[in-house]
């Protein structure tokens, strides 16, 4: 059976990511000058520093995604893939300046928070790691990656409460549609069963004072 070379794979990867992309021919000099074009043509790039990803070649990736992000600065994805290739190499500061500067323009762009947070945990700064995880949730409450993100983290940093809010989202999302996986359902359903029980006596929800006082929609949540 005949084998074939890692670096022939590659570039045979390479090759078809050329193909695909379209910068096998320059862009046209419109084309580079037309603001409506800088995202198609950052796309194209960022498709090739995945191909190299892909051909285990990350170093090589990363130059085309900077050029993605110089095309379109909005360009989060290839914020995402340029920072976790620092993080991966342990170029903390700068990944997580990569990731910063791609939340300054796109902070409606989940993956970028959570990269944000992995790179301040690979910091040991979970204080900061769990703050950008709130923020995450506070402004994209529908993402459900973010508050099972948030509910781990919560659980290593003790944050018990904290930790049995993000469950409960997160089984409240799959609740009202959301594509999230049974078996991460079922783990919050129990981390959220045992948290109840720790935190009895002062969960709003379960604690033995939760009808006393309680609002209509707290009582609704209470079973009053």
């Amino acid at each position: 059976m005949a084998t074939h070379s890692p670096k022939l794979v590659a570039a045979v990867i390479l090759g078809l990511a050329l193909f695909a992309s379209g910068l096998s021919c320059p862009a046209s000099a419109s084309a580079q000058g037309d603001p409506s074009g800088r995202s198609a043509r950052a796309a194209r790039l960022r498709s090739m520093g995945q191909a190299y990803v892909a051909a285990g070649d990350p170093g090589s990736a990363m130059a085309y995604f900077r050029d993605a992000i110089a095309a379109d600065p909005r360009d989060a994805e290839s914020h995402v893939l340029l920072g976790r290739i620092y993080l991966d190499r342990q170029r903390l500061e700068d990944g997580l300046h990569v990731l910063s500067a791609g939340l300054a323009v796109r902070p409606d762009y989940g993956p970028l928070w959570r990269a944000l947070a992995e790179g301040y945990q690979a910091q040991g700064d979970l204080g900061r790691a769990g703050a950008a995880l709130r923020e995450l949730t506070l402004r994209l409450p529908g993402d459900w990656e973010g508050h099972l993100a948030r509910a781990e983290l919560s659980r290593r940093r003790r944050a018990h409460a904290e930790a049995l809010g993000s469950y409960r989202a997160l089984v409240a999302l799959a609740a009202e549609g959301a594509p999230v996986p049974s078996a991460a359902v079922a783990e919050a359903r129990r981390y959220a069963a045992a948290l109840e029980v720790l935190l009895r006596e002062v969960d709003p929800v379960t604690g033995p004072d939760r009808c006393r006082d309680a609002s209509p929609v707290r009582r609704a949540l209470a079973g009053c």
